[in-house]
């Protein structure tokens, strides 16, 4: 049975979509068979990877078409199920539709061989149905949060929402972690917002993703951290948080 995961945070720009492929790709790079889902509506999965983006998510959800008719390989052992800008309006039809989660669930459900041992899902910003099916339907939630001014405005909100589903709604899923990204020790609002997080949510931070010029390269080349720079120290970061992943039972 596949452990699902998903990479949200309700504010843009904290590295999400970064986290997902290169956390998808090292798990991958670890012999594990690995789905990535874009359910946000920019669509930026596939381009990350070095292709085109397809209303794939709308074609699985609304459509009726077959998973294996909407996911594409990227990579020996990373298939995507992409989306773009159609992702949107599938999300709009669930809402008139009043669809449940496990409508999302039936869609990915495994094949004969049992499907991918993990699925990763990337989420946009904004709260909405998909965002919520995906969190839902989760065994753990990671939570990607730049450590600027204001950094943890972000987490409290989804945070609250986590364990009101697990309060009211039985959710049996937990938090992975909240995963800073963009850090810089020099500076010292990047040190101060770290401290703030690790005050909010103790144990729950991750170890932090450093600033790093070649992650906004690989997105640009459609390359991931370990293809582009495998010995660099953002590749070193990324592997530890594969393994934070793989350590999970």
């Amino acid at each position: 049975m596949s452990k699902v995961i998903t990479v949200s945070n309700r504010k843009g720009g904290v590295g999400k979509t970064t986290t997902a492929v290169n956390l998808g790709h090292g798990l991958a790079l670890k012999c594990k068979s690995v789905l990535l889902v874009d359910v946000d509506p920019q669509g930026h999965i596939a381009p990350a990877l070095g292709l085109e983006q397809e209303s794939g998510l709308f074609d699985l959800l609304v459509s009726g078409r077959l998973l294996r008719e909407t996911i594409r390989r990227a990579r020996e052992n990373l298939w995507i199920v992409p989306g773009n800008q159609r992702t949107a309006t599938a999300e709009a039809m669930l809402i008139y539709e009043r669809a449940q989660p496990a409508v999302l669930r039936k869609a990915l459900a495994g094949n004969a061989n049992g499907g991918p041992e993990y699925i990763i899902f990337d989420t946009a910003p904004s709260v909405g149905r998909l965002q919520e099916f995906a969190l839902w339907i989760s065994d753990l939630v990671l939570i990607p949060s730049a450590v600027d001014f204001l950094s943890s405005a972000g987490i409290v909100d989804l945070v609250t929402e986590l364990f009101g589903f697990k309060e009211e709604k039985g959710w049996e899923g937990e938090l992975l972690g909240v995963l800073p990204t963009f850090y810089d020790e020099v500076t010292r609002q990047s040190r101060s917002s770290l401290g703030e997080l690790r005050d909010a949510f103790g144990d729950l931070v991750l170890s932090p993703l450093h600033r790093a010029t070649v992650l906004r390269e690989c997105t640009s080349e459609g390359k991931t951290i370990f293809e582009m720079a495998p010995t660099s120290r953002a590749a070193e970061e990324y592997a530890a948080l594969v393994w934070s992943v793989l350590n999970v039972r």
